[in-house]
């Protein structure tokens, strides 16, 4: 069910992330190639980092012995190590940064191509900003997991090790007294780790519904304006926005915590092992474990190394965090890729025979909600080029029929047959392709009107275009545009009149010569002008082709070959214009009762039909 998909309902922080993390490593690794060159080149340039302090032993001991020409060749030395060590880091750099935007690449075609096969009732109740947030957002956290995180759990561990075998060798006996707080070390680390998996899984959720606000409040400006309400957004705005800045320094909060208690507890080792150090050197002592005597560079270099060591396990805590922070954006970028698809092909689908528009309704029943039945045993039979209009008062199921048959929605009971064939039992885009929709309310893509048109069919000619928008009447207005067909329009086409984007959408479905048309109150919301032409290119559109109005002026229907009146989602009414007037039902009713809303008499038609 569609409220089973949404992507709006807060979950509590559970083990979900450490499997979401499982999954991004594996999937991490379909791009091996330039990871395991990244890998290799970390482990390269570590080691020759950790060599500093014997570096640091040899050049300190050559100072005190006066041997200006040995420092000078350590000095030397270090230079040519340093300086491959500089381009093996950027090798290093390189290519696991490619591994990581390849990564990215691909969890964003999953999540985009799995939103765009969900259905038209996911998107009828989505918030799109919090879908942007997903796959923009938390996509761009999982980057730099890859970027800097795999670099650090290879060099992390590869540098504690090396560093650990070097102090080791120049004494055992002050690296085992330095290491005395390296349980309280770990148990900072696994608490920060916690707290910020908790965090951060709220943070992202918190800017996700941040995104989804603006992305509302924008596209709904005309709203926001038309009601004076500017403060009101604005103060809205102000609290979500301060509400994202305290998720977000609560977040920073644990990191700036635990990192420098991680670094303090490092320094007060470094400190001990530097003070048994100086005594050790003092009194001449040697070290209990290897008996080696201690020189000021040995000491020295133990300093470098320990830092090193502690360093690296602060990077663990870094780490550790950034683990965290990544799996629960992970967790919600699967949670967008693994969606289940409401409405799915059957294995065996079927391609639909030759279209000519033989449509029928058998006893059709549909909810959008259970226990509120919106359409009850609809029976309806359109045969292949006839006009059938659907009229009836306000939701009384008419655009409901209209989304049903695209199948944009499943019944809940019943069928819908093209050609005798259950769209259910047919590959959707092999019928979705022959039915052409002109809605209430066009909406354009933010590109040239050129483009917009040839929505309706990829790779149609300049020529094929023009022919379309011709028909359309829409050709004479392009033309007056400053750039004519290649007139960029504003988002959702804000920048065309209500009329104008109706006749480029006009123009689309007449490019796109649909066997079934289906003409959702395609006129309700111009004006008068505006719906003469509207009316006139859809006489031109509608001629040869199966076609179903949904009718919200009923003095446009009139020369219907059919006309079905829907009431509380049951066809009560089903005829001719005349004969259902002379009736006297239902139909007729709601004939007056629009003419009389626009002035007219009786059943005398008005002059703009």
């Amino acid at each position: 069910m569609i409220r089973d998909i949404l992507l709006t309902e807060k979950k509590p922080v559970t083990d979900g992330s450490r499997k979401a993390g499982k999954r991004l490593l594996a999937q991490t690794w379909t791009h091996k190639k330039p990871i395991i060159v990244g890998i290799v080149c970390s482990v390269i340039a570590t080691a020759l980092y950790s060599s500093t302090p014997l570096f640091i032993k040899l050049i300190i001991d050559a100072i005190e012995n006066r041997d200006l020409k040995k420092s000078g060749l350590i000095a030397a030395m270090i230079v040519v190590v340093f300086a491959v060590r500089w381009l093996i880091a950027y090798l290093n750099s390189y290519m696991i940064t490619l591994g990581g935007v390849r990564l990215v690449e691909d969890l964003r075609n999953m999540a985009f191509k799995k939103i765009q096969s969900m259905s038209f009732g996911f998107f009828e109740k989505r918030q799109a900003g919090e879908l942007m947030s997903r796959i923009q957002n938390d996509t761009t956290v999982v980057q730099m997991f890859v970027t800097s995180g795999i670099s650090e759990m290879v060099r992390v561990p590869i540098g504690v090790i090396a560093a650990l075998s070097i102090v080791i060798y120049l004494s055992a006996t002050l690296t085992i007294l330095s290491m005395l707080l390296l349980p309280l070390i770990a148990i900072v680390i696994t608490l920060g780790g916690k707290r910020m998996k908790k965090h951060s899984l709220l943070l992202q959720e918190k800017v996700a519904d941040f995104n989804a606000s603006i992305y509302e409040t924008i596209g709904l400006a005309h709203v926001v304006k038309m009601f004076s309400m500017e403060e009101h957004e604005m103060r809205k705005y102000a609290k979500e926005n301060r509400d994202t800045v305290n998720a977000t320094m609560r977040q920073v909060k644990v990191r700036a915590s635990y990192s420098p208690m991680v670094e303090f507890l490092g320094a007060a080792c470094l400190a001990i092992m530097l003070y048994i150090g100086a005594y050790f050197i003092v009194h001449n002592i040697h070290d209990p474990i290897t008996g080696k005597l201690l020189t000021l560079g040995s000491v020295m270099a133990l300093f470098v190394g320990l830092q090193q060591i502690f360093t690296q396990i602060n990077h663990v805590n870094s780490l550790n965090l950034t683990l965290q922070h990544a799996f629960a954006a992970a967790e919600r970028i699967y949670e967008v890729i693994d969606m289940p698809v409401d409405i799915e092909e059957k294995p065996d689908a079927v391609d639909m025979p030759e279209i000519r528009g033989d449509i029928s309704f058998e006893n059709v029943c549909f909810h959008y909600k259970p226990g509120e039945p919106v359409l009850r045993g609809v029976n309806l039979k359109i045969e292949p080029g006839s006009v059938v209009a659907i009229v009836g008062p306000s939701g009384s199921g008419k655009s409901t029929i209209a989304k049903l048959l695209p199948r944009f929605y499943d019944v809940v009971e019943g069928r819908i047959a093209i050609e005798g064939v259950d769209i259910r039992d047919a590959k959707i885009a092999s019928f979705r392709k022959h039915i052409g929709i002109v809605p209430q309310e066009t909406l354009l893509f933010r590109d040239t009107i050129k483009n917009n048109i040839a929505y309706g069919r990829m790779g149609a000619t300049d020529e094929e275009i023009i022919e379309a928008a011709t028909a359309a009447y829409a050709h004479d207005f392009i033309m007056e545009m400053p750039d004519g067909y290649d007139t960029m329009v504003g988002e959702r086409g804000v920048t065309l009149s209500g009329g104008q984007r109706q006749r480029v959408a006009i123009a689309r479905a007449i490019l796109m010569d649909p066997k079934i048309l289906i003409l959702d109150e395609a006129t309700s919301s111009v004006d008068n002008v505006s719906e003469v032409y509207i009316q006139r290119a859809l006489e031109k559109l509608m001629k040869t082709r199966t076609t179903i109005v949904i009718a919200h002026r009923l003095s446009t229907i009139r020369n219907a070959d059919s006309i079905a009146v829907l009431e509380a989602g049951r066809i009560v009414e089903i005829g001719r214009h005349d004969e259902l007037y002379e009736a006297g039902g239902a139909y007729r009713r709601l004939y007056d009762l629009t003419l009389a809303a626009s002035g007219a008499a009786g059943g005398e038609i008005s002059p703009e039909a």
